[in-house]
């Protein structure tokens, strides 16, 4: 093992290595938990793998390919070549099975061997770059691509259908719970949020809080949380003489560039020429 590098998030874990495999390797697996492998980079002169009883697969990886191992089911890997760069999942059955409404028998997964699916490998390289970003805005986008992730193998991969309500009625949130959820989010917005906080605030998965911030707000909970904490700013810039640092922080943004990037990016002007325009004070 040269490197690694570890990816938590709700449902389990994403892990990151790079290896030589000059010598031949040997790999075996066997978890109480799925396990994904997504080769990222390196060639190699020869694989062999195997999932339980099935057939053999003999033939090097190619970026982008994927391996999908069941849980319980026992891998054996043996190859050999240069330097190589993988990114493997260990996913939580019980978080699988929540994403489906808890209907065990929708979320058994095929074992697969060397198929290409270009979604999984962008979804993995968006989610390592996340994992260097310690912001709550970072983390609460982290969780949703796990849960897009988590939801496409079962549509994908899954023995059976892909997951759907079983009464076919939307989730919302009642009156009051939309209350809740706004009051909380206001009062919490110079702190860490997650997905997680916010379900547990209502009594829900965090994949049926998504789907319930939808109907409801017309948006993700990531994109309402960066409406509110922009509002604010707004507000901050017309009213005070803050600093936009101090603004920034009071606001939930990890610093003055990350306040920055989403205000150009929301509306096409950084804070500083926003005040400017506002009521004429040119201020850091």
């Amino acid at each position: 093992m040269i490197a690694s590098q570890a990816v938590p998030f709700v449902g389990g874990e994403l892990s990151v290595a790079s290896e030589d495999i000059a010598e031949p390797t040997q790999w075996e697996i066997e978890r109480e938990q799925h396990t994904l492998i997504v080769h990222l980079e390196g060639g190699m002169r020869r694989l062999e793998t195997r999932i339980g009883r099935g057939e053999a697969c003999r033939a090097p990886a190619r970026i982008g390919e994927i391996w999908l191992i069941p849980a319980g089911a026992h891998y054996v890997g043996r190859a050999q070549g240069g330097s190589i760069a993988y990114a493997e999942y260990h996913i939580n059955q019980a978080w699988l099975r929540s994403l489906t409404g808890h209907r065990p028998q929708m979320s058994s997964i095929r074992p697969l061997m060397k198929l290409r699916d270009p979604l999984l490998h962008g979804l993995t390289g968006r989610l390592i770059q996340l994992g260097n970003e310690s912001d709550d805005l970072s983390g609460m986008l982290r969780e949703s691509m796990a849960q897009v992730l988590g939801l496409h193998l079962l549509r994908e991969y899954a023995e059976q259908a892909q997951p759907s309500a079983s009464n076919g009625a939307k989730p919302t949130f009642s009156n009051g719970t939309k209350r809740r959820l706004e009051d909380y989010i206001v009062s919490h917005l110079d702190q860490r949020l997650s997905l997680d906080e916010l379900a547990t605030l209502v009594g829900m998965t965090s994949h049926h809080l998504i789907a319930a911030f939808r109907h409801t707000f017309g948006m993700t909970p990531l994109q309402y949380v960066i409406s509110q904490r922009l509002h604010v700013a707004c507000t901050l810039l017309e009213s005070t003489r803050q600093d936009i640092t101090s603004i920034a922080l009071a606001t939930g943004f990890s610093s003055h560039s990350h306040l920055t990037s989403a205000f150009k990016q929301r509306f096409g002007i950084a804070p500083r020429q926003f005040r400017r325009q506002a009521k004429g004070v040119d201020e850091a």
